[in-house]
């Protein structure tokens, strides 16, 4: 199968050509696969928001190739415009990013600049209105009328309504309480089950990566340091921890009663997870 997005041997320079030049990505290779939800990590200054940039030719490599969907999408002037049609890219704090007088007419800006009929416009703005959890009485009011986590699930509603083959967010957590993170992670797994889009996330959350990723891609220093599961990923907890990452904060609970002698597991990295965890535990785990 054809991957949804790879990069070879991409790398891309700040301050190309001066003598502070620094490679804010160098020679990365990735491959994600279509239909997978991967996490990017990594602290600031890693790489992360310049390597997903280059997934739809916001910026362009130096170095190396980008191809989606099979094709090098800086082949052409057509090939980048299609790239940016199937690449979906959703900033940190998009809300920021809403312009227009209605949230309709935010949700339909993506479509409308596809030269789509009003009705294929109209049943994307309503879909992902939906899926973004955006309520029916919202949409005719002023995206300034809305609060915080309306105005950032309209504005991740405007990426979605053009439907793109790849959904990347980066941050799209950021700033928001933990209910409103579980709400949006949710949200972002129920769009990628009932679509089958391939998702791109990159958060400074480990635990929102581990509740809802299939692979974890570590940035350290402009290049991958690991990619795998999160279990292969967040075993290496002395290395993380050499790289400025920590792993969620319950699976260093539950690490401290594993070597406190408690019959724990040990790859437990979401609350949902550890909540199971200690169902089992009261069943019949006794200390060792």
């Amino acid at each position: 199968m054809t991957p949804a997005v790879e990069v070879k041997n991409l790398t891309h320079y700040y301050l190309k050509g001066t003598e502070n030049q620094v490679a804010a990505v160098n020679n990365i290779n990735l491959c994600v696969e279509k239909g997978e939800t991967l996490g990017i990590i990594g602290h600031t200054g890693s790489g992360k928001s310049t390597l997903i940039a280059h997934f739809n030719g916001l910026l362009k490599p130096d170095k190396g190739e980008v191809i989606v969907d099979g094709v090098n999408i800086f082949e052409n002037k057509q090939t980048l415009r299609q790239s940016r049609f199937k690449v979906g890219l959703c900033f940190q704090y998009p809300e920021y990013q809403l312009f227009e007088e209605t949230v309709y007419k935010d949700i339909a800006f993506g479509p409308s600049n596809m030269k789509l009929p009003r009705e294929e416009i109209e049943r994307r703005v309503l879909t992902a209105a939906e899926m973004a959890g955006v309520k029916k009485e919202n949409l005719e009011k002023s995206p300034f009328d809305l609060s915080g986590g309306e105005k950032r699930r309209a504005a991740i509603a405007g990426v979605m309504s053009m439907e793109p083959q790849v959904l990347v967010l980066d941050e799209p957590a950021a700033g928001l309480d933990p209910a409103g993170r579980r709400d949006l992670i949710n949200m972002i797994k129920n769009y990628r089950t009932a679509t089958g889009c391939t998702v791109i996330i990159v958060s400074h959350s480990m635990e929102d990566i581990a509740s809802v990723a299939d692979r974890v891609c570590v940035l350290n220093k402009a290049e991958i340091a690991m990619l795998g599961t999160p279990k292969e990923v967040y075993s290496r907890d002395e290395e993380l921890r050499a790289m400025g990452l920590n792993v969620p904060e319950i699976t260093k609970i539950f690490l401290m009663l594993k070597n406190r002698g408690f019959n724990v597991p040990e790859d437990v990295f979401t609350v949902d997870e550890a909540v199971a965890a200690f169902r089992e535990f009261a069943k019949g785990g006794v200390k060792k």
